[in-house]
């Protein structure tokens, strides 16, 4: 963000107004997009940050931490997690839902219950379609006892002593249907009831669910499963082919890991559990919950994927796709440097067209992204991350990789390039950003450009007030506005976020960037704000550039003059083409690099 020599002393408070009105969920993320545009628009001169708008960075920056653009993060922290949650106000209309209830039933912003009625209604009348079926069953679930208990939880007073510690009130109702549990919860402040719905498919995973809260072993679980169909004991016997006395022994340890004595009781105790375990979503498959070991994966698209180890005394998270079976063979493997919010993490199709060439692939995580461990002051951000890449490639025996430098991976990939280019074959850009300073007076276009190229975010306190809002904007309720901004000017990104899978990856790319706080992201984009093109001329490897017509976030242009100082460099400008190459056009990249490692050869 830059202001102006020229813009009149009056304009200062207006843009501090228009920049805290933002943050109090007045304006739209496009809105202040546009606002940025015209700030950054006015008037010529080199860009400078006065005192007084240092010290409004600062108090942003404590607003950033709490407040979030729109009215729904009042209730984000209420409909967080997989779980079916709705919250109702006094009015009984839902006025938030998880994403997961919103997947199921639609949109419910416009849903009210009443007693009045044999039934809950819906307040408008609705097409019949998959939601609206699933809206209708939703309506028996919450008729009669649990629409009793949300207005019974209105009724209470907090102060009166029927609250927690925690200022909760909390009570349970049992469907009839199935015996599952709905639980219901209310606090003073907001004014609400937050009703959660057992997820529809946790008995999927009933028996790895049982044995990782019980403590029963594989055989026992086996045995109780069978139970809790109806078998009797001679039936189980036969049907595993153990004896009578093996499993009566099993069945009696069973009783005592439950703290129960008798059949019924047991089947009792296994419902309550996994109806009270399904209020928090479904439980991951048995291999995911496996792989997470002791670290959680919840940033990742496909956990199974990723890889959390302990490598040169550094926790690391990092993606690894084989190719196949067996070592990897020298130069059939790639290393990417990934973006500033996004992951390592490939669709479907990129992996598959990896595959298909023999490739095998590996991504760390920077520093302080996903699971891997903050930077050390000491040797620094990058200098961390090419280590930690080297350590997870050794790990993987890969030998004479190709380089893919993604989006901001484009710094770190040089880096590991000029440093070792007899240890690499080649190196691949894809969508890459480079320094600004090799091209002044290149005009960007459009706010995200401008934003982006602006050498005048050089104010610490403009830095840290730019990377705590942003951070705070993407956590906390902005991130689909943010990417649909992102793609305003490319008619192939709008496309791209159709692509449920696609959409998916860049959300989890997100959340790989925040789910740490501010302090990656900071030392990442700090490490890229330094003129480092003169490295671009000691690149002695095999190059290739790939960039969109229509990159939201570099012209073209300035990718074309950064080809230009690298020797040898093949540049392609991609028409119609954003900023997603990487997942929506992986063939080029694949025979990218299939070319730099021709050239090596």
């Amino acid at each position: 963000m830059q202001f102006m020599e020229t813009v009149e002393q009056s304009a200062l408070p207006r843009t501090i107004e228009a920049i805290y009105s933002y943050f109090n969920g007045e304006q739209e993320f496009t809105e202040l997009m546009r606002d940025l545009e015209a700030f950054l628009s006015v008037g010529a001169g080199a860009p400078v940050f006065t005192g007084e708008l240092d010290s409004h960075f600062r108090i942003a920056n404590e607003l950033a931490r709490t407040l979030s653009p729109g009215a729904e993060f009042r209730y984000k922290l209420l409909v967080e997690g997989p779980a079916l949650r709705l919250v109702f106000d006094r009015a009984l209309c839902v006025v938030a839902q998880s994403e997961s209830a919103r997947t199921t039933f639609g949109d419910l912003d416009s849903l009210g219950i009443s007693l009045r009625e044999e039934m809950p209604v819906s307040r408008y009348e609705t097409p019949i379609t998959e939601a609206a079926r699933a809206r209708k069953i939703l309506l028996e679930h919450l008729s009669g006892p649990v629409t009793e208990a949300v207005v019974a939880l209105f009724s209470q007073d907090p102060e009166q002593g029927t609250a927690d510690a925690d200022g909760e009130m909390r009570s349970f109702v049992r469907l009839p249907e199935d015996g599952g549990f709905v639980s219901l919860s209310r606090y003073s402040n907001p004014d609400v009831v937050t009703v959660t719905l057992p997820a529809p498919n946790w008995g999927e995973h009933i028996a790895e669910m049982l044995r990782r809260s019980l403590g029963l072993s594989r055989s026992e679980t086996e045995v109780l499963e069978l139970m809790i169909v109806g078998r009797s004991n001679v039936e189980i016997s036969k049907e595993r082919n153990r004896s009578i006395d093996t499993v009566k022994s099993q069945t009696q340890s069973i009783f005592r890991k439950l703290g129960v004595t008798s059949r019924v009781e047991a089947v009792q105790v296994v419902k309550d559990i996994t109806s009270l375990a399904a209020l928090s979503g479904a439980p991951p498959p048995a291999a995911v919950a496996m792989s997470r070991a002791k670290t959680s994966i919840s940033f990742a698209h496909d956990p199974s994927a990723w890889r959390i180890e302990e490598i040169g005394g550094r926790e690391l998270s990092y993606v690894h796709y084989p190719a196949g079976s067996g070592a990897p063979e020298p130069g059939r493997c790639v290393i990417m440097f990934h973006g500033l919010l996004q992951s390592p993490e490939l669709s479907d199709r990129t992996q598959h067209a990896f595959r298909r060439a023999g490739y095998h692939f590996i991504g760390v995580s920077k520093p302080g992204y996903g699971a891997s461990a903050r930077a050390p002051r000491d040797p620094g951000f990058i200098r961390t991350y090419l280590d930690d890449t080297r350590r997870v490639a050794a790990r993987h025996g890969f030998k004479r990789p190709v380089l893919l430098g993604h989006l901001f991976g484009a710094q770190a990939a040089v880096e590991y390039g000029v440093e070792t280019p007899d240890e690499v074959s080649g190196l691949v850009f894809c969508s890459g950003y480079y320094p600004l300073q090799i091209a002044e007076n290149l005009m960007p276009i459009g706010a995200v450009q401008k934003l982006a190229m602006s050498s005048g975010v050089c104010s610490w306190a403009a830095h840290q007030f730019i990377a705590h809002t942003g951070l705070a904007y993407l956590r906390y309720g902005g991130t689909q506005r943010y990417l649909d901004a992102l793609a305003e000017r490319s008619a192939a990104d709008r496309k791209l976020m159709k692509d449920f899978e696609i959409c998916a990856i860049l959300h989890a790319g997100l959340r790989h960037t925040t789910i740490m706080g501010a302090s990656a992201f900071l030392a990442d984009t700090d490490a890229g704000r330094h003129d480092w093109s003169d490295r671009l001329a000691q690149i002695a490897i095999p190059t290739v550039m790939l960039h969109g017509d229509t990159d939201p976030a570099v012209n073209p242009k300035l990718a074309r003059i950064a080809a230009s100082r690298i020797t040898g460099c093949r540049f392609e400008e991609i028409p119609e083409a954003g900023q997603q190459l990487l997942h929506t056009m992986p063939e080029k990249v694949v025979a990218a690099i299939d070319e730099v490692r021709r050239r090596e050869e």
